[in-house]
């Protein structure tokens, strides 16, 4: 990609190559769950985890996201190329722990025995990950659950996660493999993108990019997902033809017009080059690109996206300018964001980037969009932040949530170098209060129910803006403004702020730890059986952290489209204290 096309959205990198980059992860629902679930699987020693998903979900960048985390605190071996005989891959996991090989299987089985065991004395966790698990023979993956028998009376010494394509599914079902079917506790299937998070997900990279106000419009970003199916991999793809396609027609604003050219581009020449089957479904495909409809959300579609971006790649390697257009070859590294905006005409994007599970909506067929040749619409005024102070935003946004919990107001800012976030910490502990960090939707917000300090935006220097949301009132929004007074917006005009990250003060009433081992007995544990009675869900009364109580909290937790880790962590205690009458929290409704 280009200096001009880089500068001429205002952008530091290209927010839509091709490679996989934990930089720009998005943290959808299926995406946070996939990750959340394999910590889980490593956390509580499970065994065998499987994730699986259709090319282009996001796969290798959970795995990529999972060994940079745990890299301090677990030995992992990532096996990629899973086509080995099972004494291939035992040696290529030995290989990665760095033990020595040996011409004896007995000898290295005693050496790899010894390895788990002095990790697990040391509370170190040991994980193999096989990506593309759909192609390990099935004498292999039976070697791996004999190498999961490696365990003490207590606990599993090592935790094996397949990562695959929806064929390991099936290919599990087969009897020979019936056996290690059973033993797989955690499952996880990464799905597409639904309507909403590809536009979210457009707009998260934009601002990752370094551009907080280029604007895809509704109808292209309508159209990118009808093409795409949600497909984050052909997301890109067909976000980066679109936007080098605004570039070429001078627009600072990309419309569906664009993202019809740069599909066009992309896609025809596949009817004469991936030898289809029939005329028919040539023509089936053009018509689909032409009429953007919405694809099936079955199997078959979504290979069939998965076939055209393989062809799209292979295309781009026989054209040489194809690698200029993709951007396949970042010409940049990343920087510090910092954003001039030359025309500040566009509203600012949104991230809805969702932590918590949250029900998919299904597909929606979306109208047939054509290129008429008409004017682009009025583009509507950015929220002018230039003028704001971070650091300021937050102190006063602070100090309106201090008053709806009824605390006094923080001191004034007497150090003006602190981190706006760090700041918040600091003054929520001197009140005897904490932060939790909340990244989602809108709606998800709004059904905790706690006023928030919100994102509202981000400024011109490329720092956080933040204001506080304290009521919600039918459809009409209560927030404060930098200058500590209150404003009301509507749901529409809510919307255009929200950056789906907010910052919510509360209180742990009964100081109940975030983890809790089984056998403790205590004040806080009679406090915490209490709460779950009141939510409905029995945990006991017997004053110790028992397995009912275990279960209690997991059942609660699963009803809230919560991990159900059976612990009561700060996001289970926030809905806890949620539904408890006889402590005080402020309420958005």
């Amino acid at each position: 990609m280009s200096t001009d096309y880089l500068s001429f959205f205002n952008l530091n990198d290209d927010p839509f190559r091709l490679t996989p980059d934990t930089a720009y992860f998005y943290n959808s629902p299926a995406h946070a769950t996939a990750l959340l679930s394999i910590e889980y699987c490593v956390t509580q020693k499970e065994g065998f985890c499987i994730l699986t998903g259709e090319p282009g979900t996001g796969k290798t960048t959970i795995i990529r996201l999972f060994t940079e985390k745990w890299k301090d605190r677990a030995e992992i071996a990532l096996i990629m190329t899973p086509r080995l005989s099972p004494d291939e891959f035992f040696r290529a996991i030995l290989d990665d722990f760095k033990i020595p090989l040996s011409p004896s299987k007995n000898d290295m089985l005693k050496a790899f025995r010894g390895f788990l065991l002095t990790h697990a004395a040391n509370d170190k966790r040991v994980a193999i990950i096989v990506d593309e698990a759909q192609e390990l023979p099935g004498a292999t993956l039976e070697e791996l659950r004999l190498l999961s028998n490696l365990e003490t009376e207590k606990e599993k010494l090592l935790q094996i996660i397949l990562i695959g394509q929806p064929e390991l599914r099936t290919k599990l079902l087969s009897e020979p493999l019936r056996q290690l079917n059973q033993r797989i506790t955690v499952r996880v299937q990464l799905k597409p993108l639904t309507e909403a998070e590809t536009s979210d997900y457009i707009n998260t990279r934009l601002i990752k990019g370094g551009n907080s106000s280029l604007l895809f419009n509704q109808k292209a970003k309508d159209l990118i997902y009808s093409l795409s199916g949600g497909i984050p991999r052909t997301i890109n793809l067909l976000a980066s033809r679109g936007l080098m396609s605004a570039f070429l027609d001078g627009s600072k604003e990309v419309f569906d017009t664009h993202v019809h050219k740069g599909a066009a581009d992309v896609m025809e020449p596949l009817a004469s080059n991936s030898s289809p089957k029939s005329t028919a479904a040539r023509e089936q495909r053009q018509k689909s690109v032409a009429a953007a409809t919405v694809p099936g959300t079955g199997t078959s579609a979504l290979r069939s996206k998965s076939f055209i971006f393989a062809a799209c790649l292979a295309l781009a390697a026989a054209t040489g300018g194809a690698i200029y257009f993709f951007g396949l070859i970042p010409l940049f590294t990343p920087g510090v964001v910092t954003t001039e905006i030359a025309q500040p005409k566009p509203v600012a994007a949104r991230i809805s980037s969702a932590r918590m599970a949250i029900t998919s909506s299904s597909h929606v067929a979306v109208k047939p969009a054509v290129a008429p040749a008409v004017s682009p619409p009025p583009v509507k005024k950015t929220i002018e932040l230039s003028a704001e102070d971070s650091l300021q935003s937050a102190a006063s946004s602070f100090n309106a949530l201090a008053q709806v919990w009824r605390l006094a107001p923080a001191a004034k800012l007497d150090k003006a170098d602190i981190l706006p976030e760090k700041f918040l910490e600091e003054m929520a502990a001197a009140k005897g209060m904490q932060l939790f960090y909340f990244y989602g939707t809108l709606d998800r917000l709004l059904y905790l129910g706690y006023p928030a300090i919100i994102v509202k935006g981000i400024s011109p220097a490329g720092k956080e803006i933040y204001t506080a949301l304290t009521k919600a009132s039918g459809t009409v929004f209560t927030v404060s403004a930098s200058t500590g007074a209150a404003t009301t917006l509507s749901r529409k005009e809510l919307e255009g702020i929200w950056h789906g990250k907010a910052l919510i003060l509360w209180k742990n009433h009964n100081m109940i730890p975030p983890q809790i081992t089984l056998g403790t007995r205590g004040s806080e544990i009679v406090a915490l059986q209490k709460l779950l009675a009141h939510a409905g869900t029995s945990g006991g009364k017997s004053g110790a952290f028992d397995q009912k109580t275990e279960r209690a909290l997991k059942s609660f937790q699963n009803v809230r489209g919560l991990i159900a880790t059976g612990q009561p962590d700060p996001q289970t205690l926030l809905h806890l204290y949620k539904e408890s009458t006889s402590l005080y929290r402020p309420k958005l409704k």
